[in-house]
């Protein structure tokens, strides 16, 4: 049974295993054209348990295949171009990432949970943190390839994110450490 997409719902995928933020219906379309959602993918709307095929979903339109480019471009498959900063950190979801969120210079562990529409959110276990940073705190993203192949981007790079560090982050000080 096709599905259509309201404009005012919200909305996720799921690409080979991966699943994608909630999203508004504008933002699946946009993902669809753009590619991040393929013809084999999923879309759940909220509130439903049930994932429809994305060919089955009304509203969305994929690239045809054969514009794409000839074969005879050549493709930077272990380098993909990413458009926002967003789609960058999505590609590192549940992935260890290393972040500076309580000093300029010391970078922490961590695993990059959810990439939202105006934040991200990182767990250091170490720490005992989870922390809920806006995209606007960043100063920047590196993402720097690691020894070995793999055909999959995010196993073959390391994501590194600098951010403004930021003094909700501090452990509280003991009465010990405030005399």
């Amino acid at each position: 049974m096709a599905t259509a997409v309201e404009s005012s719902a919200r909305y996720r995928f799921r690409v080979k295993g991966q699943v994608s933020p909630w999203m508004t219906a504008q933002a699946l379309q946009r993902a669809a054209i753009e590619g991040t959602l393929t013809p084999d993918g999923h879309v759940q709307p909220i509130g439903h348990d049930d994932w429809t095929p994305a060919l089955d979903v009304k509203g969305l339109v994929f690239p045809d295949p054969e514009e794409e480019g000839d074969d005879k471009s050549p493709r930077l498959e272990s380098h993909p171009r990413f458009k926002t900063l967003r789609d960058l950190l999505q590609n590192f979801l549940h992935a260890p990432v290393a972040i500076n969120l309580l000093s300029p210079t010391r970078f922490d562990d961590a695993e990059l949970m959810l990439c939202c529409e105006d934040h991200f959110e990182v767990n250091l276990p170490a720490r005992k943190i989870r922390a809920f940073v806006p995209y606007r705190r960043i100063i920047a993203v590196a993402s720097t390839e690691t020894e070995g192949t793999s055909e999959n981007y995010r196993d073959s790079h390391r994501c590194t994110i600098e951010v403004e560090p930021c003094l909700a982050f501090q452990p509280p000080k003991t009465m010990r450490d405030r005399v």
